[in-house]
């Protein structure tokens, strides 16, 4: 097996192993898989819409026809050159065609497949993980950091900077979602244009979801005891395009952030100091929020609490069909939670 971060694409495909025979590109945000594909076929093949170096197919294309994938592996651009196998949706009937790639008893073009979130269990996820032949490139859900760079190359695009607490700001609003994170930083790019920088308020202006609610404020009613509030949130954001599973998420990084705080509070520091001095700084409007969940919550509590919401992300993942049952029923137990904390303060 070898498997890469998607940051080591590049460097891969500048000087490509000849015994790989193909990519699998996997990952439960859609838009980030399609744009790390289109960045490898994009390299091999100098396109993305040339009939005669990208050969595009569906996976009920190589479904109904298996062969077919070992026949496009071995065939011969008719102007010579690199050609690409572009695989969309793949899955079990992919993984029957590519067997003899995997298996390196073909050899030739190039095979980039994309998938969405692969479980441990997947058949196509393990023939690709044990296989010589084969790249892997999991995608999972970005860290901070990353999209901190990734706003910060999006805007540097226009001329445009951005601070450290508005980029934070930035991260709270529109989340750890590439795609989203993307579309929301060429949003502000768009509104700034003609300035040097993008202020706090820049970011207050356009980031965010249509209904007016943000996941800060949901965490914030969740840890502060405010079950219709925390329900009420919960609903309007995913009614307004939020994944559930992103707001578990959300909610987990939230208790981790109150943990580490508890625990400098429990070794001499007073709430409002771990507050305001906070890297990266909390958010000035949520500074009072955030300081009553600490005096509500103790660090076996917040413990506690991200375990749980650890295993609810989790099992959000593996059952999408119920990750909005599972998130609401999760957030509104930790909102009791948190109203019987204040109430017992």
């Amino acid at each position: 097996m070898t498997a890469i971060r998607p940051a080591g694409l590049d460097a891969f495909l500048r000087k490509p192993d000849p015994a790989i025979a193909a990519i699998l590109v996997y990952g439960e945000e859609g838009d980030a898989v399609r744009e790390l594909a289109q960045r490898a076929v994009r390299k091999v093949a100098g396109s993305l819409d040339d009939p005669f170096s990208v050969m595009v197919l569906a996976e009920q294309d190589i479904a109904s026809d298996p062969a077919r994938l070992v026949d496009e592996v071995q065939s011969i651009s008719m102007f010579g050159g690199s050609k690409a196998i572009w695989i969309k949706g793949a899955g079990d009937g992919f993984l029957k065609a590519a067997l003899p790639l995997l298996e390196g008893k073909a050899q030739g073009n190039l095979v980039v497949a994309e998938a969405p979130a692969l479980a441990k269990n997947s058949q196509l996820r393990a023939q690709f993980e044990k296989s010589p032949h084969a790249l892997i490139i999991p995608l999972y859900e970005a860290e901070a950091g990353e999209i901190a760079a990734l706003v910060e190359q999006s805007l540097a695009q226009d001329h445009l900077k951005i601070g450290q607490e508005a980029l934070a700001r930035f991260i709270e609003l529109a989340g750890t979602a590439r795609g989203l994170a993307k579309r929301e930083a060429e949003k502000l790019a768009l509104y700034c244009l003609g300035n040097e920088r993008v202020g706090l308020e820049d970011v207050e202006a356009i980031c965010g979801n249509d209904t007016g609610s943000t996941p800060d404020e949901l965490v914030d009613a969740v840890f502060g005891g405010d079950v219709e509030e925390a329900d009420r949130l919960f609903h309007d954001l995913v009614r307004g395009g939020q994944d559930a599973g992103r707001l578990l998420g959300v909610a987990h990084m939230q208790a981790l952030r109150l943990a580490e705080f508890r625990l400098a509070i429990d070794r001499g520091a007073t709430a409002d100091q771990v507050v305001k001095q906070a890297r990266p700084p909390v958010f000035f409007r949520r500074q009072r929020l955030v300081t009553a969940q600490l005096r509500a919550w103790s660090l076996s509590d917040l413990v506690t609490a991200g375990s749980t919401l650890s295993a609810n992300v989790l099992a959000a993942r593996q059952n999408a069909g119920l990750a909005e049952a599972i998130a609401g029923r999760c957030l509104l137990s930790l909102a009791r939670k948190g109203l019987s904390l204040r109430l017992d303060r």
